[in-house]
């Protein structure tokens, strides 16, 4: 299902199988794929492709996910855009978030891809991690 111009709900599926809830689509979904589009527009609209969407609780444990990970509620995403470093892409959100062009509450950097997700809150969470996959 076509969530936005360039992002459809199946690539958001879980990697075990498990289709992103639909129940979750428009009040958490379309809001973080509302965000991609704006990243891929800033980064000249490069292609964007989804790592890691939607996860399981036991996918995410069986991959070392953080035990509150905004993957679970379907409120986050890690992802590459074609022909840019994830440190790139890390400092380009980070700075259209300052500029208020982005809402989103969470900004991960990763050696091979960066995450962003549309929690709630009174500040943006960020952190670096050491991760290779997603």
């Amino acid at each position: 299902m076509r969530i936005t111009q360039h992002f459809r709900s199946e690539e958001f599926d879980c990697r075990d199988g498990t289709a992103y809830p639909a129940r979750w689509i428009e009040s958490r979904l379309r809001p973080l794929c509302e965000q991609l589009e704006l990243i891929r527009a800033e980064l000249g609209g490069r292609g964007i492709s989804i790592t890691s969407g939607f996860r399981t609780p036991e996918y995410n444990r069986s991959i070392g996910g953080a035990r509150a990970s905004q993957h679970m509620d379907g409120r986050a995403a890690d992802f590459v855009v074609a022909g840019r470093t994830p440190q790139i892409v890390h400092d380009r959100v980070l700075a259209m978030y300052n500029a208020g062009l982005l809402e989103i509450g969470g900004l991960g950097l990763y050696p091979r891809f960066t995450h962003i997700d549309v929690r709630q809150g009174d500040r943006l969470a960020r952190w670096g991690g050491s991760r290779i996959e997603s």
